[in-house]
């Protein structure tokens, strides 16, 4: 096997150069180059597992991000990711050499290399908290961070098989779906198959084989397809861009196993993509694909009129192929495409403000939403529930008797909805209607509800049980909060009835014999109070007019 060498850093370095010139300025890509000189200075003789320069690491890093046309700062900090860690490299040189902000990207990247892999639930937490942090102090450091993620994974063969299994178990429960909340769908593809050939090899390695054997069949298929897509829009001179892209492993095994179907029964390996110039001409295009093809009912999504809450945008089809298979078809223009394909990446190419704007859209309230959950929860658990389930979990979009869309998890209900628009809102509901016709409030929402919530302030407040079908973490949240607080409020010191007594110096009890405290002379009577809270002990199951005896015990 061929290690690499200082010439190779040499060459990918000059690849990364020569790239950034296509958009960076002479000052901006000679403050990438002093980054680049620094990083390897410090880092001098080390190696990484594979035997190579540790400096390639960095530079492969920044080759990750140089197809998002990010700024300069973000490459300097990428090369300079590690100094702080692994070398004697202090902040404050950083600072005086690069600037603050970079010296801000790199003490962030940090702090983010200090997380712990998954192997008890306040590191999974300390983890989620981190990563949501730094996103919420500046995007690119995650960006960097998932670069980093990503060609290590790319060189996880080097590894122990123990570290292996913990890097992977990571990077699909936390970096590919904060990768796909941020619709970077590249970086996601590719660490999650990169993830599942090591944490399922033996399905990981059928599957491939499965793919490749059918994989000539499939693009002559596709390639008939984009041909008959040329055809008609020529002929309706529609200037069009159609290309294949073949579906990520894990993708179709994920699909296999939550439709219960085998390989061949999974038909859209591929999608076709038609991208236009204008959003008319994507509807126009749409209409023109139902004359050419049958269309399969049920399977037309709208993504450009309600966009995704990654910002993807686009129109879904599924028809039927020329080979009796469905084949999903995807109409955009080429600026969805990119953002579609470059995420929150796309913000810094279309110069659209600096990276504080991006944070304080409407884009990212959910971010700041789970900034501010992280300093309230009462446990790990509950944070941790909320993060997967609000944040990492697929959306449904319903809308609001005015209109408004709302994004919600899948599974969401009525109280869900009503929680979301606001806590005095789900505190007062007594019913809910769905496209105008009452229904019970465990409904489970689909996109293109209108959901109206009726409220009154008699209501009660929410009840314990419906902490069993709502689907939102924070509507449980929101839920366990009021019930905490009704609880609190009939629990005051007035409402219990203790007579006080001095307190007196305790001492060890007498285990000389086992006795009641009937026997002892102190006598607590416990009056029935209807207000207060009460736990049934489950060992016993006692019931009035049982009476109540205690003794000590070791």
């Amino acid at each position: 096997m061929k290690l690499d060498t200082e010439f190779d850093v040499d060459e990918e370095f000059g690849t990364l150069i020569a790239t950034l010139r296509g958009w960076l300025s002479p000052e901006e890509v000679g403050l990438v180059e002093r980054a680049f000189v620094f990083a390897r200075q410090r880092h001098g003789d080390q190696k990484r597992a594979s035997g190579a320069p540790y400096m390639l690491h960095p530079v492969k890093a920044a080759l990750v991000l140089a197809g998002y046309r990010l700024d300069a700062e973000t490459y300097a900090a990428c090369l300079l990711h590690d100094v702080l860690e692994d070398t004697q490299t202090t902040g404050k040189e950083l600072e005086d050499g690069f600037g603050s902000k970079v010296a801000s990207l790199v003490e962030g990247v940090t702090k983010l290399h200090g997380l712990n892999y998954l192997s008890r639930e306040e590191n999974n937490l300390e983890n989620v908290r981190k990563i949501l942090l730094a996103m919420a102090a500046d995007l690119r450091v995650v960006l960097i961070k998932l670069a980093d993620r990503l060609h290590n994974m790319r060189t996880l063969q080097y590894l122990s098989e123990d570290k292996q299994q913990r890097i992977a178990q990571e990077t699909m429960e936390i970096y590919v779906p904060l990768a796909h909340r941020l619709g970077i769908y590249e970086l996601k593809w590719e660490m999650e198959d990169l993830a599942f050939r090591y944490l399922n090899p033996d399905e990981y390695r059928r599957l491939a084989g499965l793919v490749a054997a059918k994989r000539a069949e499939r693009e002559a298929f596709v390639k008939e397809t984009i041909g008959q897509i040329d055809h008609f829009l020529e002929e309706k001179d529609i200037h069009a861009q159609v290309s294949g892209r073949p579906k990520n492993l894990y993708s179709i095994y994920r699909k296999m196993v939550q439709q219960g179907k085998t390989f061949d029964e999974i038909y859209d390996l591929i999608a076709v993509r038609i991208l236009v110039n204008t959003i008319p001409e994507c509807y126009l295009v749409l209409g023109y694909v139902h004359e050419a093809f049958t269309v399969v009912p049920g399977r037309v999504k709208d993504y450009i009129a309600l966009p995704k809450p990654n910002g993807y945008q686009s129109l879904h089809t599924t028809v039927m192929g020329s080979n009796g298979e469905p084949l999903e078809i995807q109409i955009r223009t080429k600026r969805m495409h990119e953002v579609d394909e470059m995420g929150v990446a796309a913000h810094w190419k279309y110069k659209e403000g600096k990276a504080a704007d991006l944070v304080d859209s409407e884009r990212f309230a959910w971010l700041r939403q789970m900034v501010d959950w992280q300093r309230d929860v009462r446990s790990s658990g509950e944070f941790v529930e909320r993060v997967k389930v609000d944040v990492f979990s697929d959306e449904v979009l319903v809308f609001t008797p005015k209109g408004d869309v709302i994004n919600l998890p899948v599974g969401s209900t009525p109280v869900d909805f009503a929680y979301h628009v606001h806590t005095d809102v789900g505190n007062n509901l007594v019913g809910a209607k769905v496209n105008d016709r009452i229904v019970p409030i465990d409904t489970e929402l689909v996109t293109g509800d209108r959901v109206q919530i009726i409220t009154s302030r008699n209501s009660g407040g929410p009840k314990s049980d419906w902490l069993q079908f709502v689907k939102a973490a924070s509507t449980k949240g929101h839920i366990r909060a009021y019930l905490r607080k009704k609880e609190l409020e009939h629990s005051t010191p007035e409402k219990l009835d203790v007579e006080e007594h001095p307190r007196t110096v305790a001492t060890r009890p007498s285990l000389s014999g086992r006795r009641t405290a009937a026997d002892s002379g102190f006598r607590i009577v416990v009056r029935g109070d209807a207000t207060l809270p009460i736990i049934m002990a489950t060992c016993c199951s006692p019931s009035y007019p049982d009476e109540i005896l205690g003794y000590v015990t070791r």
